[in-house]
Formats: C-alpha cells, sequence, structure tokens
C-alpha cells in the first residue's frame, strides 16, 4: 500500500515513473483487495464505518463526521484502511490525472474505485461524496470515456454508476454526464461493442438519474438518447447479454415516460406510449 503513495508523491514521478511495473502491480493488488470490500470487512470494522444505524439526516453530515473520526485518531491511513479510507481517493485521482500512465494502471485505479464505491451502504456513499464533492473527479472520469478499449469502458462505466447512485443532486450531475453517457450508448443492441456489460453500466446510470431528475430525462431526449435506447431495446440477438441490455434500455424508457411534461416532447421526436411502455423482452 505505501509502496504505491511514496510512487505517486515522490518528486521523480515522471513518464518513467507513470511506467513503473511496481506501480501497475501494487494497484492491481488494491483493485482485488477492495473487491467486494464491504462483505468481506470484520464486524467491528463495518460497523465503525457503517455506524449501528442508516437512519442519517444527511450524506454530508455524516461525510464530516467521517473526517473528524479520521483525523482526530489517526491522520494517516494505517495497514488496511488504505482501501477505503477517503484519502485513498486522492491516490487514485493523481493516478488517473497522469497522461503517461499505463492503460493496466489505469484500469486497476478505476476498477479499485469502483469497488470502494460499490452497493448502497453509507461508506460508499461517503467516498462517492469525497469523488464528486472535495475531489471534483467527474470530469477527469468522462474524459476518460473518450476510448474504445472495452477493459477500461467496463470499471469506468460501473463507476459512473454508483455515483449516479450515490449521487443526491441528481439535476446537477444529470446536466455533465447524460451527453457524454448517451453519446456511448450503440444504436440498437446488435452492435457488439460497446459490451453489453458497458451498456448496461450506461443504462444503470441513466436511469439512476432518471428516476430522481426530469432534467435527466429532458436531456437523453435532447441528445438524441431515445432512437439509442428504443434501438437496444428492440433490436438484440436473444444472448444473455443483449437481453439483459435490453431490459435495462427498457427500464430508463419506462421511467422517462412518468414525466407526463415530456410527453410533447417525445411525440414530437416521432416515439409514442408503447416505444416508452412495451416491455415484452
Amino acid at each position: 500500500m505505501y509502496e504505491v503513495w511514496w510512487i505517486l508523491w515522490c518528486p521523480t514521478f515522471n513518464k518513467k515513473r507513470a511506467d513503473d511495473k511496481g506501480l501497475e502491480n501494487s494497484l492491481c493488488v488494491m483493485r482485488n483487495l477492495s473487491y467486494q470490500l464491504y462483505m468481506e470487512l470484520p464486524p467491528s470494522v463495518r460497523l465503525h464505518l457503517e455506524g449501528p444505524t442508516r437512519d442519517y439526516a444527511s450524506r454530508d453530515s455524516a461525510t464530516i463526521g467521517c473526517f473528524t473520526m479520521y483525523s482526530k485518531k489517526n491522520p494517516e491511513p494505517q495497514g488496511a484502511e488504505w482501501l477505503w479510507h477517503p484519502q485513498v481517493v486522492v491516490l487514485y485521482k493523481l493516478v488517473l490525472q497522469n497522461k503517461d500512465i499505463s492503460s493496466s494502471s489505469r484500469e486497476a485505479a478505476i476498477g479499485a474505485l469502483q469497488n470502494i464505491t460499490a452497493g448502497e451502504g453509507r461508506w460508499s456513499s461517503v467516498l462517492s461524496g469525497v469523488m464528486m464533492e472535495r475531489e471534483r473527479m467527474l470530469p477527469i472520469l468522462l474524459d476518460l470515456l473518450d476510448t474504445n478499449s472495452d477493459m477500461e469502458l467496463r470499471p469506468l462505466t460501473g463507476l459512473l454508476r454508483n455515483l449516479a447512485r450515490h449521487s443526491t443532486n441528481k439535476d446537477r450531475i444529470a446536466k455533465n454526464m447524460v451527453n457524454v453517457l448517451v453519446s456511448k450508448l450503440p444504436c440498437d443492441g446488435l452492435q457488439k461493442m460497446p459490451s453489453s456489460e458497458v451498456v448496461i453500466n450506461i443504462c444503470g446510470a441513466l436511469n439512476h438519474l432518471v428516476t430522481c431528475s426530469c432534467v435527466a430525462a429532458s436531456d437523453i431526449s435532447y441528445f438524441n438518447g431515445l432512437p439509442k435506447l428504443v434501438g437496444i431495446k428492440t433490436f438484440h440477438d436473444n444472448s444473455s447479454g443483449s437481453l439483459k441490455a435490453a431490459r435495462a434500455a427498457s427500464t430508463v424508457l419506462y421511467n422517462m415516460f412518468q414525466y407526463n411534461k415530456l410527453h410533447k416532447d417525445y411525440k414530437l421526436k416521432g416515439f409514442v406510449r408503447r416505444d416508452f411502455t412495451d416491455a415484452t423482452i
């Protein structure tokens, strides 16, 4: 764990360091160790992070309490705490900001971030807030979507799905995220790239936004996401992955139709009720 932090902060962290195999290996270890992290934690640690109850007044107040909890006792993460401490987000941010970093290192860092923001628990929400509010990482992540590497897109879109779930201001994140996500969707479910897993993640992120934000539904329509979603739902090869993608697209469409004030806009674009409500997949 400490090797990664030392390499990143070392004054000689240049292109040679960015390609360092030790850095790549360390990041891969951190990604692997953080997989299903909250299920694997000892009960005492889980209670420490999640608290005795999930009935909190707000995510922001919980976040402040979490930083206070750590800063008073241990200013620096100790041992395994590197896996879930808020400070580790800074580490991953440095990796993703470095243009000379290897694809494998970038993929591992994204995968680790996906792991520590997964699920509906309090701590995954806290770390999502650290990424979004304190470290302002959304623009960095959205820029990284400009790739055709499915190996990178799978964890990246999974991470964005987590962030969309935990965001407390769905309207604001929709204004930044919807256009880029829609641009990555294929025209229908018959295309092989991006993979079904990526399509499912994108639809999942869009759905987290749409269920709470009319702005998200409107932006999907504005940025020509409707023909793509309908195409994914309607045209597929009946494989397991494409059927799951079709159901994911169908769910987004169904929830978009719940905003009655947008029906006129949908109709003007040539879409009718059955495009949104027919879920016989």
